[in-house]
């Protein structure tokens, strides 16, 4: 009762859930040109995931598996389906999540040594230990594909799930969540968990218990990676502005918007932008004398972030509106530099670690 009074009061004042309100980024959260400017390691396209075991990176993109040497990506393998989530052990042991649809774990030699089917949304993995595989998908209705139509419906029906590699079925971990997409283990048997419409990261620990870690984030949080000396590494594959806020809180204006445009146009986020004059544009987001400012409404964004253990920011990674390495899906340290997939560019990045945010 008090749950649906306190709704009603905040659609009434505009507060709390109903807010169209977007947190400032300042303070760590304060824009730079990191990402804008890191180095181009190879030109990907459809580049979206990254996985590594401490000795070497992997890359998916499309349905093709690559490895990243000094000379660049090698491809090693072609899946019969797009790989919507990537994970290797450090045993050698590699996990692929495939189209969202199905998960399948590999051996050394390449070889399938365990098969988990009847997913949906697939989208992030991680291995917890080498007998046990965490994995988040994001929606029961839309597959990784459709995000943004999950998004536009208020989707909640996402989960994360331990599944042992040996067993038929995953272990829940947390369910009806606004579109799961990210999961990590922490200390203690804790896991963690990005909620992206809810923009947090939530900490399930060992007893089952689960809250908030890091709340009220700018941007749609997503795949995680650990952080050298403690703490990990959270890509944020897409900002938040006023404009969709309000369209999430318009159910005719948005049913109807779905219904009769096409997705490319929709007032939605996006992880490439300033592709179309078909593009929707916020006042500030129009181009003055030829150019687009840095600081308008990001349409699309390239958003890192480093997060301590006990969920405070520490430092940032940008690529601002009026740059190109935007819509960051996966982020993994490697040889003492960041590597970030820029699926919006096709691109993988590469950031030294040397005073940025590291």
């Amino acid at each position: 009762m008090f749950d649906g009074l306190k709704s009603f009061t905040d659609r009434l004042l505009g507060r709390g859930s109903a807010a169209i309100t977007v947190p400032v980024m300042d303070g760590t959260l304060k824009p730079n040109r990191v990402l804008e400017d890191a180095a181009v390691v190879a030109e990907l396209p459809g580049i979206d995931d990254l996985a590594g075991d401490g000795h070497a990176l992997w890359a998916s993109a499309g349905p093709t598996l690559y490895r990243i040497d000094d000379g660049g990506p090698v491809e090693l393998r072609r899946f019969d389906a797009p790989i919507s989530a990537l994970a290797m052990s450090t045993g050698g042991r590699l996990a692929v999540a495939l189209d969202g649809e199905r998960i399948e774990v590999l051996d050394a030699a390449g070889a399938q040594i365990a098969r988990l089917d009847g997913l949906r949304c697939a989208n992030a993995l991680a291995w917890d230990g080498e007998e046990a595989l965490l994995f988040s998908e994001g929606s029961r209705a839309h597959g990784p594909a459709q995000w943004v139509h999950d998004l536009m419906a208020l989707g909640r029906s996402g989960r994360a799930a331990r599944w042992r590699v040996q067993g038929k079925e995953a272990d829940p971990l947390a369910a009806g969540l606004e579109y799961a997409f990210g999961v990590l283990p922490a200390a203690g048997g804790a896991v963690l968990v990005a909620e992206s419409w809810r923009h947090r990261v939530l900490k399930r620990d060992a007893q089952g218990k689960t809250l908030p870690l890091l709340s009220e984030l700018p941007g749609y949080p997503s795949r995680m990676a650990p952080a050298r000396g403690g703490g990990f590494w959270l890509s944020c594959f897409v900002c938040r502005t006023q404009l969709v806020e309000f369209v999430l809180r318009e159910p005719a204006y948005r049913q109807r918007m779905v219904a009769e445009i096409d997705p490319r146009y929709w007032i939605a986020p996006a992880l490439s932008s300033g592709n179309s004059f078909l593009e929707p544009l916020q006042g500030a987001g129009v181009k003055n004398m030829g150019v687009l400012k840095p600081w308008a409404p990001p349409r699309s964004y390239g958003l890192v972030l480093r997060v301590s253990d006990d969920g405070r920011v520490l430092g940032s990674l940008h690529s601002q509106v009026d740059g190109h390495h935007h819509g960051i899906t996966a982020i993994r340290e490697h040889g003492g530099a960041l590597y970030a997939a820029c699926k919006g560019r096709g691109r993988l990045l590469r950031v030294d670690l040397q005073g940025d945010a590291s």
